[in-house]
């Protein structure tokens, strides 16, 4: 599992350009726009659409991926 989130981690620095780093502390702290401001417009647009959509963002949520990353994020603590 652990390296599903891995390579989950991988994908999506690679596709906003910031790292996998910046990706876990966005995620942490909830500061979405810190990890934004190097993506592309398309992008980013994209993921603040899903933000700003509840359903949309219940939906992400509610992914097997984003289930494993949040478990991921909270045994760090």
């Amino acid at each position: 599992m652990n390296d599903n989130i891995n390579k989950l981690l991988s994908s999506l620095s690679k596709q906003l350009g910031v790292s996998e780093n910046q990706i876990k502390n966005a995620a942490k702290s909830g500061n979405v726009n810190e990890m934004l401001k190097n993506a592309d417009t398309e992008q980013s647009e994209k993921i603040k659409s899903i933000l700003n959509d509840p359903e949309k963002a219940k939906e992400l949520l509610n992914s097997p991926q984003a289930q494993a990353l949040l478990k991921l994020l909270g045994d760090n603590k």
